[in-house]
């Protein structure tokens, strides 16, 4: 079979995720709106269904987000996301260095920071994309990496502490030549594009998201034993910033909640520019 191989990555819907009778007890507890969430599955379905009707000319491998592993875009000329940002955080853990097409199936619920097109543009996109017409949108990232291991990539924001929420967390944070002992409920570090993200709401002030930038905030710092001086970062470009746990029980979690990693005491967690950006295809 002739055409392009293609990753397509698709979302779940809530509605699906959960059992009846955990959406019944949301809706009347006020937490969800039934009518809302049948409505977005029914428009994420609808184009779905358009995304696979304009693709189908050609190779496709499909996943749920819930399945992908780092791998499954090797080989591929494309990766197509349809979701929301959820889903091109997942497909950021791709290692493939291929461009990514991103679907908002729902934009009248999504916000969509990540997603360059809807079903009303996909097939456009598509097809400029097809004919080396399409414009790749840049946008930078860090990664990390666990005692020069594996570098994992970090499109949005990663969180260091402790894996219990409610310890708290002992540390050394060097940025540059400054080194400070620390205990604090963690450490926030983002890339500029997710610098809208939790480190905005920390009190991290936003910076363009085609920016390099390494950001990090303390969480909560404890002053017991005096004041810290290195509670906020703003590196552009980044320069490198480590965090070495001094206790147990600490892991990185890197783009959300589903990807983490130990980082066991006397280890270095160290953050850096990625040498691979993100690769957003857009209409000119």
């Amino acid at each position: 079979m002739n055409g392009k191989r293609i990753l397509l990555l698709a979302k779940t819907p809530l509605v699906e995720r959960l059992e009846p009778t955990m959406l019944k007890r949301l809706a009347v507890g006020g937490a969800v709106n039934l009518d809302r969430l049948e409505t977005a599955a029914q428009t994420h379905e609808r184009t779905l269904a358009l995304v696979r009707k304009v693709i189908g000319a050609h190779r496709v491998n499909e996943w749920k987000v819930e399945r992908l592993q780092a791998q499954d875009a090797t080989g591929k000329d494309l990766v197509i996301t349809v979701g929301g940002d959820g889903t091109v955080l997942t497909a950021n853990s791709l290692e493939a260095d291929i461009p990514l097409l991103t679907v908002n199936s729902d934009p009248a619920g999504s916000i969509g920071m990540f997603t360059r097109c809807t079903a009303d543009n996909f097939a456009a996109l598509f097809e400029a994309w097809l004919d080396g017409t399409a414009v790749e949108e840049i946008i930078p990232r860090l990664q990390v990496r666990i005692d020069n291991g594996t570098p994992w990539r970090v499109l949005n924001e990663c969180l260091f502490g402790a894996a219990n929420p409610a310890a708290m967390t002992r540390y050394v944070l060097t940025d540059g030549e400054r080194r400070e002992s620390q205990r604090s409920s963690g450490v926030w570090v983002a890339t500029a594009a997710g610098s809208t993200a939790a480190i905005r709401s920390a009190g991290v002030e936003p910076v363009d998201a085609h920016q390099a930038a390494l950001l990090y905030k303390v969480r909560e710092p404890f002053p017991g034993r005096g004041p810290m001086d290195l509670l906020e970062g703003r590196q552009m470009p980044p320069t490198g910033l480590k965090l070495m746990p001094a206790m147990p029980g600490v892991s990185i979690f890197i783009d959300g909640p589903h990807f983490h990693r130990t980082v066991p005491p006397g280890s270095v967690a160290e953050f850096s520019p990625s040498p691979r950006p993100l690769r957003l295809l857009r209409l000119s």
